[in-house]
């Protein structure tokens, strides 16, 4: 087409009709124009398709992370509860009001659990990729907006988490150097520590020992309760992203 254009206007400079040479020139610019505009569509056209696979991809990758944080806390919630109604079963059985010091020297010395189950690391490499590349901006601000508050949620659970731990860690710590919890019945300097000890003193560590783990689960479970709701809240939205 351009090459006929070109002929058209060489035939026109020749006959010297150069009101019809500048109609044939216009309309070759216009042509070529036209040209670069379709090109430039379809390459917006191919930049669009590519971002929306490229979002695609990212919401598939972020979806199955959080479904696997989602199952894990839904985990966690569960074994704390339980390790929780076990503390409480052997707090009655020792502390109810005819129990005898020799069911809590029982309790403690065979069938208290000293581990304190707080350990989780969220799943967030497809989030860490997101932020890395600028790809975030894939997504709505709205939506953006709840997954960081997701996020500060996750951190705020993981400080204070990390916070019962500690404390508990070094209330188990003490309680352990006079009192031994490794259960090694086997041992003739594990039954000796055992079968000389300060009952009144026993008592009260344990009592008090048995108070801050039950508090550091149930602080704990109660914490990724909301998380792992905020995360199911933000799973119903992804599936009414287009």
């Amino acid at each position: 087409m351009i090459k006929f254009f070109r002929h058209i206007r060489q035939s026109h400079i020749m006959k010297n009709q150069t009101g019809k040479y500048l109609k044939y020139a216009i309309g070759e610019i216009v042509l070529v124009v036209i040209g670069i505009l379709i090109a430039l569509q379809i390459n917006n056209w191919n930049e669009h398709l590519k971002k929306e696979k490229l979002k695609v991809s990212y919401k598939t990758s972020l979806k199955n992370d959080l479904c696997l944080d989602t199952l894990m806390l839904g985990k966690l919630i569960v074994e704390n509860y339980k390790i929780m109604n076990t503390l409480e079963s052997q707090q009655n059985r020792f502390l109810g009001p005819e129990s005898p010091i020799d069911t809590l020297i029982k309790i403690a010395k065979n069938e208290f659990e000293p581990e304190l189950n707080t350990r989780f690391k969220y799943n967030r490499n497809t989030f860490n990729t997101l932020v890395a590349s600028g790809n975030i901006d894939l997504f709505s601000k709205d939506f953006n907006e709840m997954l960081m508050s997701l996020i500060a949620l996750q951190d705020i659970e993981r400080e204070n988490s990390k916070y019962y731990t500690e404390v508990y860690s070094s209330k188990v710590s003490r309680y352990s150097d006079i009192f031994p919890v490794s259960k090694r019945n086997y041992s003739t300097i594990f039954n000796s520590v055992w079968n000389n000890l300060d009952e009144k003193k026993l008592a009260s560590s344990f009592i008090s020992l048995t108070d801050i783990k039950g508090f550091a689960h149930y602080s704990f479970a109660n914490e990724i309760e909301n998380v792992k709701k905020a995360t199911i809240t933000i799973l119903k939205q992804m599936d009414s992203i287009k």
